[in-house]
């Protein structure tokens, strides 16, 4: 799983906001590890899991059917969940069995593609399937579950979470000619009225951060 440019900075910098005088982290669907580095680097103690871990590093861990060992059951002053989500059959079970790790007080920060992104609007009206997600995209990268951000936030507090907060941060990987398509279309999106104002990047992806009750 490969996080849009600007992702896993900013999942750092939410980390940071919640845990200002560090704390243990617990990450779920770590990929190659590349988001728990950077946490290692801010000062973060992070245990990384993923279904298929690429690394002996990082612990296996299916969010699906979870089988807590005594490393990853935490406690955790943190889950991060940061564009997991939408590769998950049952969303809401996974946040519930998070939920369990933590402690009254503890947070989580989770993530999924933005779909109320105008581009995702835009590619919605187009071919009935918001960006990155769709016929393609079902079996590679395994995008199964479409997660609006009133949904994901009423998911997140049902599983036992208050002091919801939805960011948006993230942009998109285009290059050259591409690149410059993509501006002008969101320029012309933005003069018929779709507009966003991100937190960091273009927005590609919200992000819920919650405190444990």
């Amino acid at each position: 799983m490969h996080a849009a440019p600007g992702v896993h900075e900013y999942a750092v910098e939410l980390a940071r906001q919640a845990l200002p005088e560090g704390g243990r982290i617990l990450e779920v669907g770590a990929g190659c590890g590349a988001l728990a580095c950077r946490l290692q680097d801010a000062g973060f103690v992070v245990v990384p899991t993923d279904l298929d871990p690429p690394h002996d590093w990082i612990h296996r861990l299916d969010l699906d059917d979870p089988e807590w060992t005594e490393e990853t059951r935490g406690p955790f002053d943190l889950v991060m969940c940061v564009e997991t989500l939408e590769h998950v059959e049952n969303p809401r079970q996974v946040l519930r069995s998070i939920r369990a790790l933590l402690r009254p007080g503890d947070r989580i920060v989770v993530s999924t593609p933005n779909i109320t992104h105008p581009h995702s609007r835009l590619k919605m009206f187009l071919r009935g399937a918001p960006f990155i997600f769709g016929p393609k995209h079902y079996h590679q990268p395994g995008h199964i579950s479409i997660l609006p951000d009133w949904m994901l936030v009423e998911h997140v507090r049902l599983a036992g979470f208050t002091d919801v907060t939805v960011t948006t941060g993230g942009s998109t990987w285009f290059q050259g000619p591409r690149r410059l398509v993509h501006r002008v279309e969101m320029a012309l999106l933005w003069v018929i009225g779709l507009r966003l104002r991100p937190d960091s990047g273009e927005g590609i992806c919200t992000f819920v951060t919650a405190v444990a009750v």
